[in-house]
C-alpha cells in the first residue's frame, strides 16, 4: 500500500513509517523539518518538504495514490500550546483540516489521527477508558480533543473511515532534546551529562510510560485490520517520576535530584485503560520500562545529543543582535580615531571620517550607520573645542550641522542599498527554492513512471501474449504530452491486441465523445463524434468506469469499451471493433484490462504533469498555448495525419491584439479536442482536431458572431479527407 506519514521525520512519525516499510509498503512523508530530522529515516521513501497546511500539499496527493494517510505532524509541546496558543491551533487544526480535505478529495481508504492522553480531565477515577469525559487543561489537549471530533465528522459527512489513537507518554529513541522534549529524553540526556535531575513538583505524580516500538506496532496493526473507532495506546500502568529516577540511575547513580515548581497544564496522575485495544486488536506491549529505559539509553550514549532548536534560534539571534554590531562599531571606531592621527594631516578630515562612516554603514547596517555619524560629529567637535571654541556656539554652528547631514545621508542611502541587495538575494534564493521544488516534484513524477513502468513490464512478460512486444510498449507511452499519448495508444493496442480497428474517443462535458485517434487502416472511418446518451453500450462505460465486454457478439456493437478514468471522472474511452475469433479467451480478456491500465496510468501521469507547468504551458488563465507548445501540437497532428489518416484544420484568427477575454471568448467556442495558440511569428491559430468542412464552417460563424475574425489556412493542411 502506499502510506502516507505526515510528520515522519519526527520521533513518532519516523518509527512508524519504519514499521510500515519494514512489511514492503512504500512509504511518502511531509515534514516541515521543525522538530524532525531527515537523517530519522535511512530507509527508500519519497517525501514533501511543507507544512501540512501547505496548499501545495495537494501537489504529493495528486501525484501519488494514497490509500492510508497517518497524521503524526503536531506542535507537542504543551508548554508552548499555553504561551502561544495560536501557534499551536494553526498547527494542530488548520494542518489536520488540510489533510482530511485531500484525504476526501484523492480517495484516501483510511485516515488515522494521533491523539494524546492530554485530551482526558485530571481523574481521580483511574485507568481512564475511551468513553470517560474529555475535558482537557491545556489547549494542547483542547485541539487534539478537536482533532479527533473533525475526524469522526468527516467520517458522518463524506465516509472517510477515521481511526484515532490516543497515545500516553512515548519514548524511546530519536526523541529529540530539548526543554520541550518527554521527560524520559531529557532525563537520559541529564544522565550522560552528569547532570543534576530536575523534578518539577514532588515527584509522586505519575505517568503512563509506553516504549515506542509499541506504539508503531499498535498503530501498525490497526491500520493493516482496517480498525475503526478511538483507541488507548499504553501499557495502562502507573509509573512515578520517583520510579522513573530510580531506574535510570540504577545505572549511573550518584546523580542529585532538584525540586522545582510544576508546570500550569500538567496533570498528577495519569493511566489510560488499553483494554479495547487489546481485545479488538490482540495487541500487547512488549517492552517493559526497564527494557525501554536501556535501550533508550543505549541510542543516546551512541548518539550525540543535537543542539536544540530553541537554543539554536536564541545564539543565532544574539551573535546578529546591534549590541554586537554595536561593540564591532566602536572597535571600527577606534581604529580610525588612531589612524586619524597619522592620517588627518594628509586627507581631508571630512573624507577620512565620511570612509569609516560608509564601512559602518556597509558593515553593520542602518542603526550602526546613524551611531558612527554621531561619532564621527563628535570628533569634529572635539577638534574645534580643543583650538578654543565654546559648546554654545559649536551646537550653532552651521558648517557641522551641514557635515553631520552629510555622513547621515552617506550613511543611511548605503545601507539601505546593501539592505535592499539583501532582500534581492532572499527572494532570489525563495525562487530558486521553488524552483528546485517544482524540479523535485517533476523528477518523482519521472521515477514513478519509471517504477510503474517496470512494475507493469513484470506483469505483461508473464502473459503468454506479450513476448517481443514490451520494450514497444513502454517506449510508445512514456511522453507526457496527451497528443503524443493518442497516437501512443493505438499503437500499443494494436501491437498488444492483434487487431487493427482501434478508436480513442476523447469524453466532453456536453454528453459527447468526439474522437481523438484511430488506426491508420484507410477503410476503418469510425464516427467523428458519438452520443453518449443514445450509445448504451458506451454510456455504460463512461458511468459505471469499467471495461465493457460485448458478451454476445453482436455485430452492432464493438468488441469492447474501455474507459480511461482520472480523479473519478471518465475522461476518454478506448473502442475495439474488431477482433479475430480465436482471440476470444480468458487471457485475452486479462491483457485487456492490463493493457488498458497501462495507457490509463500513462494519462494520469500525463495528467499531472500538463497541470504542474500549466503557468508555462499556457498564456494566464487561459488555454491559449505559447509558441513553443502549440508547435509540439501542430507536428503531432501531422503526423497524426500521415499515419492514422485523422484530418486536422488550422485556422488563423485575425488581430494584433488578444487579451485575456477575446481569448476566453474563443476558448469557449472550440471542443476539448481542439487547441487554441500562438504561433511563432505571433499569429493565433486553432487546430480543429478530425473536423469536417461543416464543423469548419460552424465554428467560424460561431466566431463570427463574437466579432472574432478568422480563416482557415490551406497551405499547411497535410491531410485532406
Amino acid at each position: 500500500m502506499n502510506i502516507l506519514v505526515t510528520g515522519g521525520y519526527g520521533f513518532i512519525g519516523s518509527h512508524i513509517a519504519e514499521r510500515f516499510f519494514k512489511e514492503n509498503h512504500r512509504v511518502f512523508i511531509i515534514d516541515n523539518l521543525f522538530s524532525g530530522k531527515k537523517e530519522n529515516v535511512d530507509f527508500k521513501h519519497r517525501s514533501f518538504i511543507g507544512d501540512v497546511a501547505d496548499e501545495k500539499c495537494e501537489s504529493f496527493f495528486k501525484a501519488h495514490s494514497f490509500e492510508v494517510v497517518i497524521h503524526c505532524a503536531a506542535q507537542t509541546s504543551e508548554e508552548r500550546s499555553i504561551d502561544k496558543p495560536f501557534e499551536d491551533s494553526s498547527t494542530n487544526i488548520l494542518g489536520l483540516i488540510n489533510m482530511l480535505n485531500l484525504s476526501k478529495k484523492y480517495g484516501v481508504k483510511t485516515f488515522a489521527f494521533c491523539s494524546s492522553a492530554a485530551v482526558y480531565s485530571e481523574s481521580v477515577s483511574l485507568p481512564l477508558k475511551e468513553d470517560d469525559k474529555l475535558d482537557p487543561v491545556s489547549p494542547y489537549g483542547i485541539n487534539k480533543m478537536n482533532g479527533e471530533l473533525y475526524c469522526r465528522k468527516w467520517e458522518e459527512m463524506y465516509g472517510l473511515s477515521s481511526l484515532i489513537f490516543r497515545f500516553s507518554h512515548v519514548y524511546g529513541p530519536r526523541q529529540h532534546v530539548s526543554a520541550e522534549s518527554g521527560v524520559v529524553s531529557v532525563y537520559t540526556n541529564k544522565l550522560l551529562e552528569q547532570e543534576s535531575f530536575s523534578v518539577l513538583g514532588t515527584g509522586k505524580q505519575t505517568h503512563d510510560f509506553i516504549y515506542i516500538a509499541d506504539v508503531a506496532e499498535a498503530v501498525y496493526r490497526g491500520v493493516i485490520s482496517r480498525l475503526n473507532g478511538t483507541y488507548n495506546v499504553s501499557t495502562n500502568t502507573q509509573t512515578s517520576i520517583e520510579e522513573l529516577i530510580a531506574t535510570l540511575t540504577n545505572w549511573k547513580p550518584d546523580s542529585s535530584i532538584e525540586f522545582l515548581e510544576p508546570k500550569v497544564g500538567d496533570i498528577a496522575f495519569s493511566q489510560l485503560d488499553n483494554t479495547k485495544l487489546k481485545k479488538d486488536l490482540d495487541w500487547l506491549p512488549k517492552n517493559s520500562l526497564e527494557e525501554g529505559l536501556k535501550a533508550t539509553l543505549t541510542y543516546y550514549e551512541n548518539i550525540p545529543a543535537a543542539e536544540p532548536a530553541e537554543e539554536r534560534k536564541s545564539n543565532a539571534s544574539f551573535w546578529s543582535s546591534q549590541w554586537i554590531h554595536f561593540a564591532e562599531n566602536i572597535v571600527l571606531f577606534l581604529i580610525f580615531y588612531s589612524l586619524s592621527i597619522i592620517a588627518v594631516p594628509a586627507v581631508e578630515i571630512l573624507v577620512f571620517w565620511m570612509i569609516y562612516v560608509l564601512l559602518a554603514a556597509l558593515l553593520f547596517g542602518k542603526p550602526q550607520a546613524v551611531v558612527s555619524s554621531v561619532l564621527s560629529i563628535a570628533v569634529h567637535a572635539n577638534q574645534e573645542s580643543g583650538s578654543g571654541r565654546e559648546l554654545v556656539s559649536l551646537l550653532m554652528d552651521n558648517e557641522l550641522l551641514t557635515t553631520l547631514i552629510i555622513y547621515l545621508l552617506m550613511g543611511l542611502i548605503v545601507s539601505y542599498v546593501v539592505d535592499r541587495q539583501k532582500i534581492e538575494l532572499l527572494f532570489t534564493k525563495d525562487e530558486l527554492a521553488a524552483s528546485s521544488a517544482q524540479y523535485s516534484f517533476l523528477s518523482s513524477i519521472y521515477e514513478e513512471t519509471l517504477e510503474i513502468k517496470n512494475e507493469l513490464q513484470e506483469q505483461i512478460l508473464r502473459s503468454e501474449n506479450s513476448i517481443g512486444q514490451i520494450y514497444q510498449i513502454t517506449r510508445l507511452l512514456d511522453s507526457l504530452e496527451p497528443e503524443a499519448l493518442f497516437s501512443g495508444s493505438i499503437h500499443v493496442l494494436e501491437q498488444t491486441l492483434k487487431s487493427k480497428h482501434f478508436a480513442l474517443y476523447s469524453i466532453s462535458t456536453n454528453g459527447f465523445a468526439h474522437l481523438a485517434s484511430k488506426s491508420g487502416d484507410p477503410l476503418f472511418l469510425p464516427a467523428a463524434s458519438l452520443d453518449i446518451k443514445n450509445d448504451l453500450f458506451l454510456n455504460k462505460a463512461v458511468n459505471e468506469k469499467q471495461i465493457s465486454f460485448n458478451h454476445s457478439l453482436s455485430k452492432d456493437e464493438p468488441f469492447f469499451v474501455a474507459p480511461i478514468v482520472q480523479q473519478h471522472n471518465t475522461v476518454a474511452v478506448i473502442i475495439c471493433y474488431d477482433v479475430n475469433f480465436q482471440e476470444l479467451t480468458l487471457s485475452y480478456r486479462n491483457l485487456v484490462d492490463v493493457v488498458t491500465r497501462l495507457i490509463n496510468e500513462a494519462f494520469e501521469r500525463s495528467s499531472r504533469y500538463i497541470q504542474e507547468i500549466s503557468h508555462v504551458r499556457y498564456e494566464e488563465e487561459t488555454i491559449a498555448m505559447k509558441s513553443a507548445y502549440f508547435k509540439q501540437i501542430l507536428e503531432q497532428k501531422k503526423q497524426a495525419a500521415e499515419t492514422f489518416h485523422i484530418p486536422y484544420t488550422l485556422l488563423h484568427v485575425y488581430g494584433e491584439t488578444y487579451d485575456k477575454e477575446k481569448l476566453q471568448s474563443i476558448e469557449a467556442t472550440i471542443r476539448p479536442i481542439d487547441y487554441l495558440g500562438f504561433t511563432e511569428d505571433g499569429k493565433l491559430c486553432i487546430i480543429l482536431s478530425n473536423a469536417e468542412p461543416s464543423d469548419v464552417a460552424l465554428v467560424l460563424e460561431r466566431l463570427n458572431k463574437k466579432g472574432i475574425e478568422a480563416a482557415k489556412i490551406e497551405e499547411e493542411l497535410t491531410y485532406v479527407s
